[in-house]
């Protein structure tokens, strides 16, 4: 199972930071294009989708993703879905089953390099469940339960299986023996290391018809390797003139931008109090980010948070973002692509990802 020219591999994703850190991983070939709703992929042997339907209802993001199935050319599909279950995912699985006429789908949200794993069903975030954590909180967390299977049951109207940790280590035949068994379901597995996920897909790739995959970068981590389009660690450009666009209020971010205004980075940040008025704040983040663009030169724009990062899309008329790779896991790195003017160097993060001096390392490797 190799993605061609005539079977290219489709990423559908459903904010731009989720789209950017998984498409990346997939870049050992050539740059991996992103387009955001309503925009058509572009044609490409791999190709990403961002359907920003993470905030919108059900209806609307189920519609959203059976459009883009049936604009896009028959080939192999990943459904991106957020590490922490937030967003309409049951039905965007619905759509995406129906739209590419797949019947079995294996779900694994687990992104082991960020410690978020699956375990007995349950999502930790850092060894807590994550309805315990202040993702719990968020409003588009469906909230109630940290269990996989009892936060999809609600949302989708299929038969749900799973795959505890035991049986998902019982060797590649034993595994993909019970894949097969349960065809026709949706599959939700345990995993708590790059290696069950890598297991997780080889089982999948070995059944006939392959079931629609769906999971983090974690699991397209995973797929990356198999396909043999995992690519090298990407380098930053040289400068230390970096413009860091901060619209995320998750406190790993805080503590980012923090260390970053610290060790002398131009941050531009959403402030805390604002927390009430996301829409305002958001829009006064962006405003300030287009007047610096406009002003300077800068060797590297840094954004993190998707709802960020695809106002600042939208703002400067961007057509696509070409990405070039991932400089550490949950980072993805490209060009972004803007009419009439040279090519943004781009990274993104998404707000819950990083170590508290993860911006002001990076910086520092690239100047040194």
């Amino acid at each position: 199972m190799r993605p061609t020219r005539a079977r290219p591999l489709t990423i559908v994703a459903d904010d731009l930071t989720g789209a950017c850190d998984t498409g990346a991983l997939f870049a050992a070939r050539g740059a991996v294009p992103v387009t955001v709703w309503p925009r058509r992929a572009v044609e490409a042997p791999v190709r990403v989708i961002d359907t920003e339907s993470r905030t919108v209802g059900s209806l609307e993001a189920a519609d959203r993703v059976t459009a883009v199935a049936a604009r896009a050319r028959a080939g192999f599909w990943f459904k991106k879905i957020d590490s922490t279950l937030r967003g309409p995912i049951g039905p965007e699985v619905d759509a995406l089953m129906r739209g590419t006429g797949a019947t079995t789908a294996i779900l694994c949200p687990a992104f082991p390099a960020q410690r978020r794993v699956v375990l007995d069903r349950t999502l930790l975030v850092r060894g807590v469940p994550v309805a315990e954590t202040p993702i719990g909180r968020d409003p588009h967390f469906p909230r109630g339960t940290s269990s996989v299977v009892d936060l999809l049951r609600p949302q989708l109207d299929r038969a749900l299986a799973w795959i505890p940790i035991d049986q998902l280590r019982a060797g590649p035949d034993a595994l993909a023996a019970r894949v097969r068994r349960l065809a026709g379901t949706v599959i939700v597995a345990d995993a708590e290391s790059d290696a069950d996920l890598d297991a997780l897909v080889d089982a999948s790739l070995a059944a006939t018809p392959v079931p629609l995959l769906v999971g983090s970068a974690g699991l397209a981590r995973a797929l990356a390797v198999r396909l043999g389009l995992r690519g090298e660690r990407a380098e930053l450009p040289g400068g230390a003139r970096w413009l860091v666009v901060a619209g995320s209020l998750h406190p790993v971010t805080r503590r980012q931008i923090r260390e970053a205004r610290a060790a002398g980075l131009t941050v531009l940040a959403t402030a805390e109090r604002d927390s009430g008025d996301r829409a305002g704040a958001v829009t006064r983040l962006i405003e300030q980010a287009t007047t610096a663009l406009q002003r300077e030169t800068w060797d590297l724009i840094v954004v993190t948070g998707g709802e960020t990062a695809v106002a600042l899309w939208s703002a400067v008329g961007a057509e696509r973002l070409d990405l070039a790779g991932a400089p550490a896991p949950g980072l993805a790195f490209g060009h972004l692509r803007v009419p009439g003017r040279e090519p943004l160097p781009l990274l993104t993060k998404a707000g819950g990802f990083g170590p508290p001096d993860l911006l002001r390392s990076l910086q520092k490797e690239t100047v040194a």
